[in-house]
């Protein structure tokens, strides 16, 4: 609860519970390290969440098929409220999440700011074929027939 959060402010430090991030699981092929490093502090009405998550996962890469590693430090500022003129009123740079009656999931947050972060298309380095250097699965290069077409 927002109200819980002291006025001289909180932290929140260490490893999220990630075996329950099932959205997370269900697009990464392993989940090697999720830590949350983030300092809570009342504004208002509402609550400003100011530091770091850093994410370490495999993922699928879209172009080879193998295993990428992908690895991110992600800057999180966020305001945490009941409304989004709440949100707004404790930093009108901040990313909003509504605290339903004044309520959030940490953990559901959390998995939120991950999966917002990952890649839409996951790729290896740019290559046209051969051996892939990061997953190192072989992959021919696709060959394009061109037709013509005639007005006939």
């Amino acid at each position: 609860m927002i109200s819980r959060i002291s006025p001289t402010g909180d932290r929140l430090e260490g490893v999220p519970l990630v075996q329950g991030w099932q959205r997370l699981q269900a697009l990464c092929l392993g989940v090697d390290e999720v830590y949350a490093d983030l300092s809570l502090r009342r504004c208002g009405q509402g609550v400003l969440a100011t530091g770091t998550i850093r994410v370490a996962v495999r993922l699928r890469c879209e172009r080879c098929q193998g295993e990428l590693p992908w690895q991110a430090e992600l800057a999180v500022r966020t305001a945490l409220a009941a409304s989004e003129a709440a949100a707004t009123a404790v930093d009108p740079a901040a990313e909003p999440v509504l605290a339903e009656a004044g309520v959030v999931d940490v953990q559901d947050w959390l998995e939120e700011e991950v999966l917002l972060s990952l890649p839409l298309l996951p790729r290896c380095e740019q290559w046209s074929g051969g051996r892939c250097p990061v997953s190192g699965v072989t992959v021919e290069p696709l060959e394009f027939k061109h037709e013509h077409l005639s007005g006939e």
